[in-house]
């Protein structure tokens, strides 16, 4: 085989790879949110298909939970969840949290929140044996250590979609 042989093949596997890469991500994109924060949406999908690969199915969009990002003036609160009476649940994540947090803690915040929006969650301040949350439901003031990382974030999304963790 010749270098340009070669070549052309290596060309083309990594073409393909970026063509099926690419339309993955475009899908989940795709969902609009009514009421949610642009920036937001990804977080929303993301809470849903988390919901579809245990076998729950959750539509954010369909259920009227709107969110945005803006100053919380509560002292230590960087999300919260509204629940209102005559208008859908609504979320609000801390701009000064918003701006400075990890993807994992973005996500675990938007999580929680819409744990309780959507989920009807209460707290949970279980500990584990370490001294970490239990539970993605943590109230802060348990005096748990979040811990929701990569490597470890399965099993906190199992205790949140779980049946025995509502209350």
């Amino acid at each position: 085989m010749t270098n340009f042989n070669l070549i052309r093949i290596i060309a083309f596997s990594f073409l393909i790879t970026l063509v099926a890469c690419g339309k993955d991500e475009s899908i989940q994109l795709n969902k609009e949110y009514q009421g949610v924060e642009a920036e937001l949406w990804s977080y929303f999908e993301k809470f849903e298909a988390e919901a579809a690969e245990r076998g729950i199915s959750i539509d954010l969009a369909a259920a009227g939970i709107t969110g945005s990002i803006e100053k919380i003036h509560a002292h230590g609160t960087v999300g919260l969840c509204n629940h209102r009476l005559d208008e859908p649940n609504h979320v609000i994540i801390d701009a000064d949290f918003w701006a400075t947090a990890s993807q994992n803690a973005k996500e675990m915040i938007i999580f929680h929140e819409l744990g309780h929006c959507y989920l009807e969650r209460g707290h949970n301040d279980d500990k584990n044996i370490d001294g970490t949350c239990a539970s993605i439901m943590r109230s802060g003031r348990g005096g748990c250590i979040d811990f929701y990382t990569s490597s470890n974030k399965n099993s906190y999304l199992d205790e949140l979609y779980s049946d025995e963790s509502a209350n």
